[in-house]
């Protein structure tokens, strides 16, 4: 009896472990099919992290390239600003008219030309307006300035022309006028026989010619004769500095905008609080900077010819360029600025 019981119990455990086995081989590929989905999933969602990830840094990356477009279109803005030649602008003004009649229009060299029937047309015997030969005249608004678009800046000497130029309004001013406007006088020209066998011509900026112990000097002549010079009583002086630029009259001539007139007054070196030189200073082009808490000025002076020497006949035909400022965005300067 008890051997048939122990047989029953073998099968029965036999049975179970048939059972169990077959059942844990059905449950085997549910939980690979499970594992495989949870693994395909998460790539899933790493790859949308990948794609999402490129999508940011191209959008980054477009953002850029917009703001260094727009950086770029407004540095060109800038490169395209005209210079301003405030000898021409301000110091001219226009006659315009026709020759065959006494009719003028007169306007600041600035401004537009004025369109005018009577001025500019006739009607001719068919009763059509035909247009007839303009002759414009530039004039000068006193003998400091000519229609070339030059300005005559005597020495402290000279006995109708000042000695004191104002960079950007292109104004020659002499001691009265300087006195009453020494902030925006830059330069002053002098020319002596003080110092020796040839004379000495000096293109002096104000704050050395006020401060400078021994700067009455290059003062002396028919005018001056001791150490009481008129800037050394002035309360403000702009601090200039002046160099000798490379530039011929024709390199000169060439320099249209801001970009290039910056470039030459950047890579001109020795800029120091005065110019020297015994002989004369025809044909040379001069960097000029004022850089000052209430004062800035860049510009570029030839000097086309100079007249004389030491005494009351002593000048310099002078033409100016300096910086242009333009707050419409045209590219011109405006003129109202630099009055």
């Amino acid at each position: 009896m008890n051997h048939i019981i122990n047989s029953f119990s073998i099968v029965f455990i036999l049975s179970l472990l048939v059972f169990f086995s077959t059942l844990d081989a059905q449950e085997q590929p549910s939980r690979k099919s499970t594992v495989d989905k949870a693994v395909q999933k998460s790539q899933k969602i790493r790859q949308k992290s990948i794609e999402n990830q490129e999508k940011t840094t191209e959008i980054s990356q477009n953002i850029q390239a917009t703001g260094d477009q727009v950086n770029s279109i407004a540095q060109n803005v800038k490169s395209v600003i005209n210079v301003f030649e405030p000898i021409l602008r301000l110091r001219l003004r226009r006659k315009e008219g026709k020759n065959t009649d006494n009719q003028i229009i007169e306007s600041n060299i600035s401004g537009s030309v004025q369109n005018d029937t009577a001025a500019n047309d006739t009607i001719v015997a068919d009763g059509s307006l035909q247009e007839m030969p303009v002759e414009t005249i530039l004039i000068p608004e006193s003998s400091e300035y000519n229609p070339d678009g030059s300005a005559n800046l005597g020495n402290q000497n000279h006995k109708q022309f000042g000695c004191y130029i104002s960079i950007m309004q292109g104004q020659v001013l002499d001691d009265m006028d300087a006195a009453d406007n020494t902030s925006r006088v830059d330069l002053i020209f002098t020319a002596t026989d003080y110092f020796g066998s040839a004379p000495m011509y000096a293109l002096l900026t104000p704050a050395y010619v006020k401060n400078d112990l021994f700067s009455n000097y290059y003062f002396r002549g028919p005018n001056y004769n001791d150490k009481n010079i008129p800037v050394k009583l002035w309360v403000d002086v702009n601090e200039s500095e002046i160099a000798l630029t490379s530039l011929t009259y024709e390199k000169f001539d060439k320099i249209q905008n801001n970009n290039q007139l910056m470039s030459v007054v950047k890579l001109t070196p020795g800029f120091k609080e005065k110019y020297e030189s015994r002989t004369k200073i025809n044909g040379k082009v001069f960097a000029i900077k004022t850089e000052m808490g209430n004062r800035k000025a860049y510009g570029l002076m030839l000097v086309s010819e100079h007249l004389g020497t030491t005494g009351t006949s002593g000048y310099l035909k002078i033409k100016l360029k300096v910086t242009g400022f333009d707050n419409n965005g045209d590219g011109i300067p405006d003129i109202d600025f630099y009055r």
